[in-house]
């Protein structure tokens, strides 16, 4: 049979999530529109993850939760598309002793869900998640009290140094190269400032629509929680843009084609 150091059998539970993230991803993408749109977004979702944070790395377990938060994020876009909440908030458990940051979602299902399903019903649904949330933070937080560092690093000192720059290449000088300092940038200015043109926010259908605001949640919540200058905390995130980032750029290039053909 065969016999794996403990070292490989991360690495390859990592390469098994990864196909599950990017099958996953795919059908997301069908139910949208189409086997070519899943394609195309499924490309550019793999062209648009950071892989030398992931594999190989020279500490296997280091950043394990960030490939898991991953898959979880793009099960939970399925479930959103298919309309089903018990799948939904049973993962939503599994993701919340991975990472913290399954938060997001709870905004997210709100904002989706918002005016079409009852008040009563969207608020119970919401309390359920919140409750979930907190219910296995606290536990997680008694189990182990003694054994680690806070539920939040608190990183907003940190992260005024970068943006002031100097003071914190001073201390830092590893992170003088130009990869962290525009790294932060990829996501607002790429990700999220042009899915807030009117142009292209119109052709978006109204779901994914709704989903736009979280981007600026997430800035803030990580502004707040996490080194700003790690292109990789926005990775788990990456679905929710991808999406209707391909969905603008498809209808450029058909704008594109039509225009030449007139």
């Amino acid at each position: 049979m065969f016999h794996f150091t403990p070292e490989e059998s991360v690495y390859l539970l990592e390469l098994v999530a990864f196909f599950l993230v990017f099958e996953i991803f795919y059908k997301v993408g069908v139910c949208n529109k189409g086997k070519q749109f899943g394609m195309i977004a499924t490309g550019l979702l793999i062209l648009t993850i950071p892989w030398f944070a992931f594999l190989p790395r020279y500490m296997p377990l280091y950043f394990l939760y960030d490939t898991y938060a991953l898959l979880a994020n793009v099960i939970f876009l399925y479930f959103l598309q298919k309309g089903r909440f018990l799948p939904f908030a049973l993962f939503f458990s599994f993701a919340t002793f991975n990472r913290e940051t399954s938060l997001i979602f709870v905004f997210i299902y709100f904002l989706v869900y918002f005016q079409s399903l009852g008040t009563y019903k969207l608020l119970k649904r919401i309390g359920l998640l919140l409750l979930i949330w907190v219910s296995i933070k606290l536990i997680l937080k008694f189990m182990f009290s003694m054994k680690g560092g806070e539920v939040y690093q608190d990183q907003y000192w940190s992260n005024i140094e970068f943006f002031l720059s100097m003071p914190y290449e001073i201390k830092n000088p590893i992170f003088f190269e130009p990869y962290y300092r525009f790294s932060f940038l990829i996501f607002p200015f790429l990700f999220l400032i042009p899915l807030f043109m009117k142009q292209n926010v119109s052709i978006l259908p109204l779901r994914i629509r709704k989903t736009l605001p979280i981007g600026l949640v997430i800035l803030l919540i990580f502004l707040y929680t996490a080194n700003i200058y790690e292109y990789r905390i926005f990775t788990e995130f990456l679905p929710i843009f991808i999406l209707p980032i391909t969905m603008i750029l498809v209808q450029f290039v058909k704008y594109g084609e039509s225009s030449e053909s007139n």
